[in-house]
């Protein structure tokens, strides 16, 4: 009888637990976040950004401490695994993208949760059941150097394969922009393109970060791989770089995820639903001009794209699609080495 009644005050005190959650408000969550006291991040952005979004974070919810690591999603997650293995969690909120969310579903550490009724969130914004939020888009154009490359000289990715261009091309390796294009183009013309690129003899680089500073270096006269942000941060710098404005752009999807079993899983909410605010949006393409590519506030980038009618291709949300594709267009693209 004494077990009995203890599995009915159990249930009793996850049905109460669930009552209280369906009646979550933001100030409710607020007030639930200041007495947890903090939230910790683990993110690729960078830590300063995060200290600047922190700050007109606390301006609105005072009290909530913002702790943020540079760490990059794979080796996140993997770290998240280990912890949660050995019972200790140090994690609220990670920032991927989409290809990565797999490792994160299928643990369960992303709950589905009521952003748009609590925190007046754009239900478009919300993915996968209401696990994450849409923070931005890392859309990835065709770049060039202005040394090298006149302005509209490339009209189409065609342009691409002018022998003028032999050996002076800059290839990412993850392929995240091939990926995606093979979203729009297909498999087989993706990886044909890719094969013609090869015989182009490109260098192939390592992130899209290195891949914009080689082009800002003068390593090569065109791009693809480099982030339209990073290109425009140079460009703004004084680096001799530009984006094309030739479509489709592809764009990849960057989300934050509140972690279920976190140690302040209201402050988590409160964060990562505070990244959707105009606000932090504002700071978000100011510091690193990044930013969404849709919806009311789209960043200005986006706006002159809508404005030249230039189609962009967004990263595919079904999940095996996307892996699949990163998977088949970066062996293509592996066959330089």
């Amino acid at each position: 009888m004494t077990r009995l009644l203890c599995i009915i005050v159990a249930a009793l005190a996850l049905l109460a637990a669930g009552a209280a959650k369906a009646d979550d408000t933001a100030q409710s969550v607020y007030e639930a976040a200041r007495r947890e006291g903090k939230v910790v991040v683990w993110t690729a952005l960078d830590v300063g950004l995060h200290q600047k979004i922190a700050a007109k974070f606390n301006e609105k919810y005072p009290g909530i401490a913002v702790e943020a690591f540079k760490i990059f999603p794979g080796p996140a997650i993997e770290r998240l695994i280990v912890e949660a293995k050995s019972g200790n969690v140090n994690v609220d909120v990670i920032d991927p993208n989409i290809a990565f969310l797999p490792l994160l579903f299928d643990r369960g550490f992303a709950e589905h949760y009521a952003f748009d009724t609590v925190f007046g969130i754009e239900p478009s914004r919300l993915l996968f059941d209401k696990r994450t939020i849409t923070i931005g888009h890392y859309d990835i154009p065709i770049a060039y150097n202005t040394g090298m490359v006149a302005p509209g000289a490339i009209k189409s990715y065609d342009d691409l394969l002018d022998p003028a261009y032999r050996g002076k091309l800059l290839l990412e390796a993850h392929a995240y922009g091939f990926a995606i294009l093979a979203v729009k183009w297909g498999e087989d013309k993706t990886l044909s393109f890719i094969k013609q690129l090869l015989t182009q003899h490109p260098n192939i680089i390592n992130s899209p970060t290195a891949t914009a500073e080689a082009l800002a270096g003068g390593q090569g006269s065109i791009a693809f791989g480099a982030y339209a942000a990073r290109i425009s941060l140079f460009k703004d710098g004084g680096a001799p770089v530009d984006w094309a404005r030739v479509g489709p752009i592809p764009a990849q999807t960057v989300v934050s995820v509140p972690i279920k079993g976190g140690p302040h899983p209201n402050a988590a909410k409160l964060y990562a639903a505070f990244w959707a605010t105009p606000e932090a949006q504002r700071i978000f393409y100011e510091d690193q001009r990044h930013g969404m590519l849709t919806g009311h506030d789209a960043d200005p980038r986006a706006q002159e794209i809508k404005r030249a009618g230039i189609e962009v291709v967004f990263e595919p949300t079904d999940i095996a699609q996307d892996r699949h594709l990163l998977e088949v267009m970066g062996r293509a693209l592996a066959g330089t080495k």
